[in-house]
């Protein structure tokens, strides 16, 4: 809170300079907006979160704390692989970028959702955009940081520029909502139904078509939504689960949230003892045994896992260990998306997918999982332990879900 009261009299003059306010808000449509060569002109024309902070302090704060507060730095990794590699060093690609006005074309196939401010950028800009991307990948620039902290998923993207389903256009300096209430010096405030539905969070959280034709799968949640959630009974909106509910506001939490994690996928873990023994042997070969029903509750409105990382999975991990500490047993079974190119190879970068194999856990949907474990025969008492997690990549990773069982087989 204290940093947007220590920027609030600087950010008002900064919105009444930049839009010249006066009575009569200017509400042109912003496709007669020019293109700017410097990160400066294009926050003179489009107010930074900063600046909406210095009114909306709360909701500016709440912002902060969420992913798209960072929408480039959160995804450098995808966004520099498709910068350095796809752009620079792949033929055909680096052909179309060389073309007049390519290089932007091409790079607006991730900033497009990343950072859409970046339409009304020059080439200049754009080349200095990519640069900056490539600097803090692999130097941790500091000034590449600042950079392209500065342009985000904020307040003016939300509220105006995705506000308004196409062909429609939304008018410059008027901010759209649910509500449509309210008056304000710094721009004017309208009422439009497209902001409150799910449709409105699918244009980015979803297969994007380039105006080229390319289809870049970046997520499927908006799919999955439409095609599984939905069909099924489903009649929660993104912005129920991942705003309304609990109050979570503009913090927007997903799959780095373990209360949202928690809430969107269920677990019930049941065990029987029983004791096995040979096909047609006597009694005495008996050996202790368990049936273990485990089931993995997808309660969200999309495919789990899913996401901007074609890494992430659901992995389902059950042991067994005897009274002695020792391991008897153990099983894994992992839930994802795989993302293939034309010719079939797996592949990891949005924009090489071009074709899914899906291992993943449907919306609305209990996928059973049962197994048949047998111990040693000296074995007296066990202990299982199944766990649930939830992997992003690489390390990142959490644990959903953990539940024990004991069985004592003396």
């Amino acid at each position: 809170m204290k940093r947007w009261k220590t920027i609030a009299l600087s950010g008002i003059t900064l919105f009444m300079v930049s839009f010249g306010i006066s009575t009569a808000i200017s509400q042109q449509d912003n496709s007669k907006i020019k293109l700017v060569d410097t990160i400066d002109e294009l926050e003179a024309m489009f107010p930074s979160a900063e600046v909406c902070g210095s009114c909306h302090g709360d909701i500016y704060e709440q912002w902060k704390k969420s992913f798209h507060s960072q929408s480039i730095l959160h995804s450098i990794d995808i966004i520099y692989n498709y910068v350095k590699y796809a752009i620079n060093e792949d033929p055909e690609r680096r052909a179309r970028a060389e073309q007049p006005g390519g290089f932007k074309a091409e790079l607006m196939k991730c900033f497009v959702c990343h950072a859409p401010q970046l339409e009304y950028a020059s080439d200049k800009l754009m080349r200095e955009i990519a640069q900056a991307v490539i600097d803090y990948y692999e130097k941790k620039d500091p000034k590449a940081k600042d950079l392209l902290s500065r342009v985000t998923v904020d307040c003016y993207v939300c509220h105006n520029f995705r506000a308004v389903h196409p062909p429609e256009k939304p008018k410059h300096n008027v901010m759209y909502g649910v509500k449509g209430t309210g008056k304000s010096v710094f721009h004017g405030i309208s009422k439009h139904p497209f902001i409150g539905n799910s449709n409105f969070c699918m244009q980015c959280h979803g297969a994007y078509i380039a105006p080229d034709g390319e289809h870049i799968f970046c997520s499927t949640i908006a799919q999955s939504y439409r095609d599984h959630y939905v069909p099924m009974g489903g009649h929660k909106s993104c912005q129920d689960c991942h705003m309304r509910e609990k109050n979570r506001g503009h913090t927007f939490p997903g799959a780095y949230n373990i209360e949202m994690l928690k809430e969107g996928l269920g677990f019930d873990f049941q065990v029987r003892k029983v004791m096995d023994t040979e096909p047609l042997g006597p009694v005495a070969t008996k050996r202790p045994a368990v049936v273990i029903t485990a089931d993995l509750i997808n309660l969200a409105g999309h495919r789990i896992p899913d996401g901007c990382y074609w890494t992430g999975k659901v992995i389902l991990e059950i042991s067994a260990k005897d009274e002695r500490g020792r391991e008897v047993w153990n099983t894994k079974k992992e839930y994802f998306e795989m993302g293939l190119n034309w010719e079939g190879i797996r592949r990891w970068v949005s924009y090489e997918i071009k074709d899914i194999i899906d291992f993943s856990l449907p919306p609305r949907h209990t996928t059973t999982e049962r197994f048949f474990a047998v111990f040693p025969k000296e074995v007296k008492k066990v202990k299982i332990t199944a766990k649930v997690k939830y992997r992003i990549k690489g390390n990142v990773e959490f644990v959903v879900h953990e539940v024990t069982r004991e069985l004592d087989y003396d």
